[in-house]
């Protein structure tokens, strides 16, 4: 099954997650050496982006490369793996962790014509969803589905939305991402404000909630706050 959902996987945009729990007391180091390094990739053509996670997770700290699609991951990987100034940087680093790495992954954006310049802003606050779904191709297509449904109604009360197909990694190769981006807290606190009162997604919670079975399962959710973006 995983060799067939591979196969159906067209490559947009793509992004490469790692995420490194800081040693105590080397929060601020950690950060310093990610700067280091994204101005690194930044030159190189890779896009960057440093996000500090909040709520609902264990405030690590992922550093997301970003690539508008396979072509580009492909190339750009090659340069970075020759690049003598990289190979420096992380050798030094490597000889003097300020943290370890904790997990990573890669993910690739459903909607094909998103740039890896659109991800996230400075300053912006993401709320992060990854589902599983129920066995089989008709789970992955309901969860799919079941984001495009959820896609609209969202940005219609305000936030932007992006959903990605999970194609790498230790485990979890057919999950999927939904991601909600907001401009700030108060722009969140809105839209949640707002999807209280919405019925377009009362009826949705609803029509899910009513299914015989299952479509998928949340294995994790939490907020990251964005703190440095790299292009």
């Amino acid at each position: 099954m995983i060799f067939t959902l591979c196969a159906q996987v067209s490559y947009g945009e793509i992004l490469e997650i790692y995420t490194w729990k800081p040693y105590p007391g080397k929060a601020g180091q950690m950060l310093g050496a990610m700067r280091e390094a994204a101005e690194i990739h930044s030159n190189a053509g890779i896009g960057v982006t440093i996000s500090q996670l909040a709520q609902g997770t264990n405030q690590d700290i992922d550093y997301v490369l970003r690539f508008d699609d396979l072509d580009s991951w492909g190339a750009l990987n090659d340069k970075n793996a020759s690049n003598a100034e990289w190979n420096t940087f992380f050798s030094k680093f490597l000889a003097n962790p300020h943290g370890e790495l904790v997990s990573s992954f890669s993910m690739v954006n459903h909607d094909l014509s998103n740039m890896a310049s659109n991800f996230a802003n400075e300053g912006q606050v993401v709320g992060f969803f990854r589902w599983e779904p129920a066995l089989g191709l008709a789970g992955a297509e309901a969860l799919r589905q079941g984001f495009i449904t959820a896609k609209g109604i969202h940005e219609s009360l305000g936030a932007r939305v992006e959903t990605y197909q999970v194609t790498n990694g230790v485990a979890g190769v057919n999950d999927m991402i939904y991601l909600m981006i907001y401009d700030n807290y108060s722009h969140m606190a809105a839209v949640n404000k707002a999807m209280q009162t919405s019925s377009a997604w009362n009826a949705f919670q609803q029509s899910v909630d009513a299914q015989p079975s299952q479509a998928a399962s949340l294995l994790s959710s939490g907020m990251a706050v964005m703190a440095a973006s790299y292009d």
